[in-house]
């Protein structure tokens, strides 16, 4: 079997993502065209034919392809091994196929065993990429992310049947958020809409979570909308069914508290959006305490009364939006209480705590400066915060005294 050579120009390598259906692992290339699989790995790897009699059979079956000599493309494929479909080395190009033919080619050649699958993973890859570019806030991959979100909501209405399939859900809030990212609230009520139907004929199989993330996204949709009461009560609704999930003191409440501080702040109500962020500082600095430095605070300095965190119950992009949110914390109470409150420090050593967690260069980096501020926002009294502190810093390197 003869494999692709690079080609002798200076290519680029396009992105890809590595696609794996059943015992194969199939490549998928971002071109000028799109996103689109190798026909050749295609043949050898899922039907263990060479290429060229399945590039006949393509052909007589008049799927959807496209044939290419683009030299980054060749250069692509040949790094990533992919089979020759001639006997000239690739210089003849190769051939390209997008998601819906490799479906139909799998349908036609009886692999159903694989059908299921390849569909569940191009749902999955589409709300993943939909949900990171959501993620990016830049104008333009809001405007991308709209499609892909709908091209979601389609692969889950025809793989999850009959309705009402709960399983449709995250794809509805999903289409609902990118929506409202575009400020396309009639768009985005229908579809919580859907998604709240979905709630209401499926009661035992909607989770907690499933109920909070509704009613944030409608708390979302009625502040946007400048429905600041109303807004309130949904957010205040989020909290309620992640406190149901996971108790009122869990970091993974604490979202639940940010979103409400923020909409009081939005109101006028600045009081109400300060005493929002209390928790949230509390359930951090006990929960990083625990399962980052593995300590235990006194009885006299811990304010959450459930049981210590082991774990930071968040994946790595997961803990990084929940640290932006405590460094948006500090600044609402630094801004309200002066620059001496204990607990900025605490907040400080929560955030710091949860970038070692996280790992990485930045995020150490802006750990220590984190520890290097908290030590001046701390009494010299505060003997077991600074202890606390001083542990903390023991993390990224070596503890100085504060100064005073």
């Amino acid at each position: 079997r003869r494999w692709l050579r690079p080609p002798a120009s200076r290519a680029m390598e396009l992105p890809y993502t590595i696609f794996a259906l059943g015992d194969a692992h199939l490549h998928r290339i971002q071109t000028s065209e799109g996103k689109m699989f190798i026909m050749s790995e295609l043949a050898s790897q899922l039907f263990d034919e060479g290429p060229i009699k399945f590039a006949a059979d393509l052909r007589a079956g008049r799927y959807v392809r496209t044939h290419t000599v683009d030299p980054d493309v060749l250069h692509t494929c040949a790094v990533l091994g992919a089979p020759d479909e001639h006997h000239g080395g690739g210089k003849d190009g190769v051939t390209l196929l997008p998601a819906a033919s490799v479906e139909e080619i799998l349908v036609d050649r009886r692999r159903r065993d694989l059908v299921q699958p390849f569909k569940l993973m191009m749902l999955k890859i589409a709300s993943q990429e939909a949900t990171k570019l959501l993620a990016s806030g830049d104008e333009l991959d809001l405007e991308a992310a709209l499609p892909v979100a709908l091209d979601a909501v389609e692969r889950a209405q025809e793989i999850f049947k009959p309705s009402p399939a709960i399983e449709r859900f995250p794809h509805y809030l999903l289409a609902a958020r990118a929506n409202l990212a575009l400020r396309r609230a009639r768009e985005c009520e229908d579809f919580l809409s859907l998604a709240s139907w979905l709630v209401l004929k499926r009661p035992d199989d909607a989770t907690h979570e499933m109920r909070g993330d509704l009613a944030r996204m409608f708390g979302q949709l009625r502040s946007a909308q400048g429905e600041g009461e109303e807004a309130l009560r949904r957010f205040a609704e989020d909290v309620y069914w992640r406190a149901e999930a996971h108790g009122p003191e869990d970091p993974r409440t604490t979202s639940g508290y940010y979103a409400l501080s923020r909409q009081f702040a939005k109101n006028g109500d600045d009081a109400r959006a300060l005493s929002c962020t209390t928790p949230i500082v509390d359930a951090w600095y006990d929960a990083c305490v625990s399962a980052v430095l593995g300590a235990k605070l006194s009885e006299a300095l811990r304010v959450v009364r459930t049981p210590p965190s082991k774990t930071l119950p968040f994946h790595r992009a997961g803990l990084l939006e929940m640290i932006d949110m405590l460094e948006d914390v500090l600044e609402t109470r630094r801004a309200a209480l002066g620059d001496r409150d204990p607990s900025l420090g605490d907040c400080r050593v929560a955030a710091g705590l949860a970038l070692v967690k996280a790992g990485g260069a930045e995020a150490t980096a802006r750990a220590r400066l984190h520890f290097e501020e908290a030590r001046v926002e701390y009494d010299e009294g505060e003997r077991e915060r600074l202890g606390i502190l001083r542990r903390a810093v023991e993390l990224v390197g070596e503890y100085r005294s504060p100064t005073k």
